[in-house]
């Protein structure tokens, strides 16, 4: 054992400082330790609670701007994107792993309403169909969700679904009904032809059959009072709601394609 009393003074009183000052900082060290075990058991929770709903929030708002994009492919190419690789780099400047899979690795699902599969600008929607001009976008940060929409009522079960309970669940419902307008195409008497979105309908020489349909805003429409199709006497862009009627009873060359509301000059 070590005899301190054999020691110079001063050197006995600095072993001794040393043994004390090394004793207090374990101890301080046992009591920091334990402080910061309670404090890491009493904030981690909340810190990683935080953490999730942040990641939460992000998802969110990572879906909406996916949803921009959706809209504006669609507006830009008269088509649904078939899925969501095509929106990169042109309508969202990210590449496309960013917007197939979310920040935690698990697969982003794309739907579109089944009862708009085969859509075509120049053919429309009808009055049915608009009402379901919807999408969805499904993104799970915990696993992959893997739904299977194959039909309307599958579709609806999920446009119904609620989240709440499942917090990393995130779904976000897009409506595009907005970008359409309503074109009428109408005939009273034989001839005439129309073109919408470069897709020519000719009379063949009988009664147009009547076209109210939706299209897209920004659609290209040409009325000719000949047929076949050919030097349309009008040409417009959809950007409302029209309507015109093909009329025998109006000036050839002038206003036989008049607008509905509007009366033509008789020859």
């Amino acid at each position: 054992m070590l005899q301190i009393h054999f020691f110079h003074p001063a050197l006995r009183s600095s072993i001794l400082r040393w043994r004390e000052v090394r004793g207090f900082t374990l101890v301080e060290m046992i009591g920091v330790v334990a402080i910061l075990a309670i404090l890491i058991g009493v904030l981690a929770p909340n810190v990683i609670g935080r953490i999730k709903s942040a990641n939460q929030d992000a998802e969110n708002q990572n879906l909406q701007a996916i949803a921009k994009g959706v809209n504006l492919y669609l507006q830009q190419n008269g088509a649904f994107p078939p899925n969501l690789s095509v929106l990169s780099p042109d309508n969202i400047q990210l590449p496309p792993a960013q917007l197939t899979a979310n920040t935690n690795g698990y697969t982003r699902y794309y739907f579109l309403q089944p009862n708009l599969s085969g859509f075509s600008n120049a053919t429309g929607l009808s009055s049915t169909q608009i009402a379901d001009a919807r999408f969805l976008l499904i993104s799970n940060l915990s696993q992959n969700e893997s739904p299977t929409i194959t039909n309307d009522a599958e579709f609806e079960t999920w446009w119904g679904t609620d989240e709440t309970p499942t917090p990393d669940l995130k779904i976000h419902r897009g409506h595009v009904a907005d970008l359409f307008h309503l074109l009428s195409l109408r005939a009273e008497g034989a001839g005439g032809s129309f073109s919408i979105d470069g897709t020519v309908t000719n009379s063949g020489g009988g009664t147009l059959s009547s076209h109210v349909q939706y299209h897209l805003s920004g659609t290209r429409i040409g009325l000719d009072e000949a047929d076949p199709y050919a030097t349309p006497e009008i040409l417009f862009i959809l950007t409302d709601e029209v309507a015109y009627q093909f009329d025998t009873d109006c000036v050839a060359g002038s206003s036989q394609w008049r607008v509905i509301t509007k009366v033509c000059y008789s020859p």
